[in-house]
């Protein structure tokens, strides 16, 4: 099963969802992954999301359930920031550009709850709709590792450079926890 819907994590990294039916309750696994680019102040990453994560759902009547959720949701980037200064001298304009890499992890637990619908047809069509997920960020890490530098980096740039890198990891780490509603989900029961 693929769920898709209005759920930021979900979007970026739509997990497959592999469970086992257990009469009135499910328990299953999520793992997804997606390559992504993104852009914050003087930084810019490139990065592999993955979105992975056990769930139950527990079914109250015909279709209605409720359900629970863990999921691990990290962010592993190469960010480069770079800055540009033009100076005139002599009659004449110079540009120089210095810009450092960082490795930039971010991490973030998640804990959801969920309410929905979801129905299993007799020849085996599993279709459902969790109408509302609230999500709770259980732990959230950002940081920003310098590898490398090119021209002359001051200590001010330095340290803005670091910021702007670990903003993109908040940025991660702000969607990895919000919560999302009418998430659609289609697979196959056996």
């Amino acid at each position: 099963m693929a769920p898709v819907g209005i759920h930021l994590a979900t979007l970026i990294a739509p997990p497959v969802r592999v469970a086992v039916l257990l009469g009135d309750l499910t328990v299953g696994v999520d793992a997804g992954s997606a390559d992504s680019t993104q852009h914050s102040g003087t930084a810019k990453s490139t990065a592999t999301y993955t979105n992975q994560g056990l769930n139950a759902r527990y079914f109250f009547g015909n279709s209605f359930n409720a359900s629970l959720g863990y999921h691990m949701r990290n962010y592993s980037a190469v960010a480069t920031s770079t800055s540009t200064t033009s100076t005139y001298s002599g009659g004449s304009w110079t540009t120089t550009t210095a810009s450092e890499t960082f490795t930039l992890e971010a991490k973030t637990t998640v804990a959801t709850l969920g309410i929905g619908n979801h129905w299993l047809m007799d020849w085996g069509l599993w279709i459902g709709a969790d109408w509302l997920l609230a999500s709770s960020a259980l732990s959230q890490t950002s940081e920003a590792t310098l590898t490398s530098s090119t021209g002359t980096v001051s200590v001010t740039e330095s340290a803005q450079f670091k910021k702007d890198a670990e903003k993109i990891g908040d940025l991660i780490n702000a969607i990895s926890a919000s919560s999302g509603f009418a998430v659609l989900t289609i697979g196959f029961a056996f």
